[in-house]
């Protein structure tokens, strides 16, 4: 699997039904469909992501009332139904990476209100190590989370995610797939 941009890991989320929130990609003076998404998908918080670029401006948790005035600076973005929302849930978010020879990256939060760039800055784990590392069994949820990416053919990706505590997303599954990356 040859991932290059966000928007080719959108298209892999979808292509292989990975549980995600619900998203949608929008272009500048989409307001009528951003307004659609938002009444289909009705929710608190929302994230904005800027996707005419990596690296670009993002917003994790927007306000309802706010997000038609927010995406005005934005030429190429994406709307999904935030995290935020349910951070009473959240068990474990970050990245982690499950190498065909046997090496594990992961660098994951435990805390509930973190996002996936959160878990990065500060993690409650960061390993670098291979799959038989004892550490990994302090890791809550770990077996969980290496059993979906073992199903879902996923080895050799870095995975971002969220676990929660209850089923949620277009799937109603416990793992949310935020982005998938191989060479960016």
């Amino acid at each position: 699997m040859v991932i290059k941009s966000k928007i080719e890991s959108i298209k892999k989320i979808n292509e292989l039904n990975l549980n995600k929130f619900p998203e949608q990609l929008f272009k500048k003076n989409d307001e009528e469909k951003v307004e659609q998404f938002l009444n289909q998908y009705p929710a608190q918080y929302y994230a904005i992501r800027d996707k005419s670029k990596s690296g670009g401006t993002f917003k994790l948790k927007v306000d309802y009332n706010k997000v038609l005035d927010e995406i005005k600076e934005y030429n190429l973005f994406t709307i999904n139904v935030s995290s935020a929302n349910y951070a009473d849930n959240q068990l474990l978010v970050g990245e982690i990476e499950f190498l065909s020879n046997g090496e594990v990256y992961a660098i994951l939060s435990i805390d509930p209100s973190a996002s996936v760039r959160d878990a990065i800055q500060n993690p409650t784990f960061n390993f670098k190590t291979d799959i038989f590392d004892k550490r990994l069994n302090k890791i809550p949820h770990f077996d969980f989370i290496y059993k979906y990416i073992i199903e879902h053919n996923l080895k050799d990706t870095i995975v971002e995610f969220s676990l929660f505590d209850k089923e949620l997303g277009t799937k109603n599954e416990k793992v949310i797939v935020y982005e998938l990356r191989t060479h960016y």
